[in-house]
């Protein structure tokens, strides 16, 4: 038997192979949990080499690998900054799952991180950063968080924000600033459902093996001149631990924010970044 047994788990930003999210819900899944997954719709000829040697199809995929583990899942697309749809995820959970114990909050945007500098960057591309990493947690939290008081068996909320959102950090357009504001979206949402028995935790990741990481990479070298693997091999010289997170030490943090040995954890944020922060 799980830990997590007889519960429903929530996952944004879960559909990409090398990622956070895809990580996070396969954890829940092996713990007991059965799972909404979900990503923003994706043009499948836009996917990195990898996922389309493979014939990697999104959330579809993932939740193909939650169903080889014995569980139940749903994959729906979904952008996070239109309520209608992060509805449909909710309404997804309780009618085909029975119900919604845990949301993870890890869809977000890069903003150009790593070559976007505030006085260069373009207004939308501010923009759709806050609607995406700060707004699409307000409407997932809000929604999810109806449903479970309505429920009133309690849950667990988890936001990943970043180490981004620890310290400022040059040219990462408005990545530093929307990570910022989910901690302190997270410490308000703990107060107020509280009395409800739903926790609310966030969780810092550091410098994590992931597409989008690589992507930042990029972008920081071609901004400098530089090449990639100097940027990334700099980057884990800055680390104490002397590597790069893996997207399942992730997902080991988010288990235990949301599984009973937490019990008595709300309102907290952890960094798991390898030592880089200690704040």
């Amino acid at each position: 038997m799980g830990t997590l047994d007889g519960k429903v788990a929530l996952v944004t930003g879960s559909a990409r192979k090398r990622g956070i999210g895809r990580a996070i819900a396969l954890r829940l899944a092996r713990e007991g949990a059965d799972v909404v997954v979900s990503g923003f719709p994706r043009d499948p000829a836009s996917y990195p080499e990898h996922e389309r040697a493979e014939g990697w199809r999104g959330a579809a995929s993932l939740a193909d690998e939650i169903r080889a583990l014995g569980r139940k899942a749903v994959a729906l697309d979904c952008d996070v900054t239109q309520p209608a749809a992060v509805q449909a995820l909710v309404d997804a959970a309780l009618r085909e799952l029975g119900g919604l114990d845990i949301v993870v909050n890890n869809a977000g945007v890069p903003s150009g991180a790593g070559a976007t500098p505030i006085v260069e960057i373009d207004d939308a591309l501010w923009q759709n950063t806050v609607d995406v990493n700060l707004t699409g947690v307000y409407h997932v939290s809000k929604l999810a968080a109806r449903a479970m008081i309505a429920a009133g068996r309690g849950g667990a909320i988890v936001n990943i924000s970043s180490t981004a959102g620890r310290r400022g950090i040059a040219n990462y357009g408005a990545y530093c600033a929307s990570k910022f504001a989910v901690i302190g979206f997270t410490q308000q949402l703990a107060l107020e459902l509280a009395k409800h028995a739903i926790r609310v935790n966030c969780i810092c990741p550091g410098s994590t093996d992931t597409d989008m990481m690589d992507g930042t990479f990029r972008r920081t070298a071609d901004h400098a001149g530089t090449q990639f693997e100097r940027v990334k091999g700099g980057v884990k010289l800055g680390i104490p631990l002397g590597r790069q997170g893996l997207p399942e030490e992730q997902a080991a943090a988010c288990f235990f924010l949301v599984g009973p040995d937490s019990s008595y954890i709300t309102g907290q944020t952890l960094n798991v970044d390898g030592g880089l922060s200690m704040n």
